[in-house]
């Protein structure tokens, strides 16, 4: 498969070789600020989420699907997706926030304060 700087992608033989093609792909399309994940040789991810040829998926930090789009790339609903992640988001935020401890109240009632 050729990548937009004109290289060539072999199939990957070994997970090493799948990574390193994520890598060359990610610095191709300027996406190394980005993080990827690379799928197992034997495409767990891709079955599992019936990923082929694309698909837009959220996972929630405790590693649970969170929104799953259609296939793509027209199945792709950019506004649905980005719903999801505010959605989870505000669910992350409201965890955290709920883990914090209360701070105990400054000042005193005594003495009319």
């Amino acid at each position: 498969m050729a990548t937009p700087d004109g290289s060539v992608i072999e199939e990957p033989q070994t997970i090493a070789e799948r990574s390193a093609n994520a890598r060359h792909c990610k610095t191709a399309l300027g996406l190394d600020a980005i993080p990827a994940l690379v799928d197992t040789l034997e495409n767990g991810a891709d079955i599992a989420y019936d990923a082929w040829p694309d698909r837009l998926v959220v996972i929630d930090l405790d590693g649970r699907l969170a929104w799953l789009g259609e296939s793509g790339p027209f199945g792709f609903k950019p506004g649905e997706m980005r719903a999801a992640l505010l959605r989870e988001l505000a669910r992350q935020s409201g965890r955290e926030r709920a883990k914090r401890p209360i701070a105990p109240e400054s000042g005193s009632l005594e003495g009319g304060a």
